[in-house]
Order: structure tokens, then C-alpha cells, then sequence
């Protein structure tokens, strides 16, 4: 770096703060799962940990040699207990937060969602990571997701979901 020369820090790093020593990156897979075109409804889950009860979409990290819609697949499985089929990646989301299991670890998560469609199975929570699994009408779900990246997630996939089956009544 030239003499004089600031490193440029942007807003996204700048609001982490000092405690940040130590930083990992976990990449992760998931879907939102549809079912129904005439009353579409979409599976959402609770997840265990944390004090507070938000509903999230299905997600869980890669594993070594898994593609990410392998990944996505396999966490909808375990966590919901549906089986469902990949249809379209949607979008990848990045965000970071504090781990509270670790203090002082900064984690840069990133996820990679996809659409896909409900192929059978009971709903059974995978009980050590999820509490409860339900479907919901696409109207209340967007409202029940805790998160704005998971929301325009959730929009995203809608959109493409109702235009699959506008092409499948043709």
C-alpha cells in the first residue's frame, strides 16, 4: 500500500467492531420447498437453537464432495423428513454474524437456495436441530420469516413457482 494511503473499509466490515478475532467461513445449502399450484403452500421450519422461536427455510452446510444442490436436498430431508426434487437455484445469500458458541468468532456464512417441490414424506422435525416443521399458505409465509434475506429468498422462488405452474396448465 502506497505511503499515506487508508485501507478502504467498507460499511459491511466496518460495523463488525474489535472483539472480532477470529473468523471462519461456513458455506451452506437449502431450498424453499413448494407444493400445490392452484393454493400453493411452502414448508418452513423452527430451528431449535436460540431463545427466540423464528421459522427459516430448510438450510444446512456442505459436506466434503457434495454439490450444493446434493447439500440442499439432504438438509430438507433431515430437518423436515420430505423428500423433494431440485428444480432451479435461486439465489446465494452472504451475511455475517457472532458466534455465540465461540466468542469472539466472526462467521461469513454463505448460502446457496434453491426451488424445489414436495415429493412425498411425512413432516418429522429432526429433533436436535429443529423444533417445529409446518407448511404454510405463500401469504402468511413470507410474513412468519424472521429474516429480509430470506424473505426476498422466499419472493424469488414464489415468482418462479407460480410460472411453472402457469406452464404446466397449459
Amino acid at each position: 500500500m502506497a505511503e499515506g494511503r487508508t485501507p478502504k473499509t467498507s460499511k459491511r466490515t466496518a460495523h463488525r467492531g474489535p472483539k472480532a478475532k477470529l473468523k471462519r467461513k461456513v458455506t451452506s445449502a437449502g431450498g424453499v420447498v413448494f407444493r400445490g399450484c392452484r393454493k400453493p403452500r411452502v414448508l418452513l421450519i423452527m430451528p431449535a437453537k436460540g431463545k427466540r422461536r423464528r421459522w427459516s427455510l430448510p438450510k444446512g452446510r456442505v459436506e466434503p464432495g457434495e454439490r450444493y444442490w446434493q447439500t440442499a436436498r439432504r438438509e430438507v430431508k433431515e430437518e423436515t423428513g420430505v423428500n423433494v426434487k431440485v428444480l432451479d437455484p435461486i439465489e446465494r445469500v452472504r451475511y455475517y454474524f457472532m458466534a455465540h458458541d465461540d466468542e469472539g468468532v466472526e462467521v461469513n456464512k454463505r448460502v446457496h437456495y434453491f426451488l424445489m417441490r414436495y415429493e412425498g414424506g411425512e413432516l418429522r422435525p429432526q429433533v436436535e436441530e429443529v423444533r417445529q416443521v409446518r407448511w404454510f399458505p405463500v401469504e402468511e409465509a413470507e410474513r412468519l420469516l424472521a429474516f429480509e434475506n430470506e424473505r426476498r429468498v422466499f419472493r424469488a422462488a414464489l415468482e418462479r413457482w407460480r410460472k411453472r405452474c402457469k406452464q404446466a396448465t397449459r
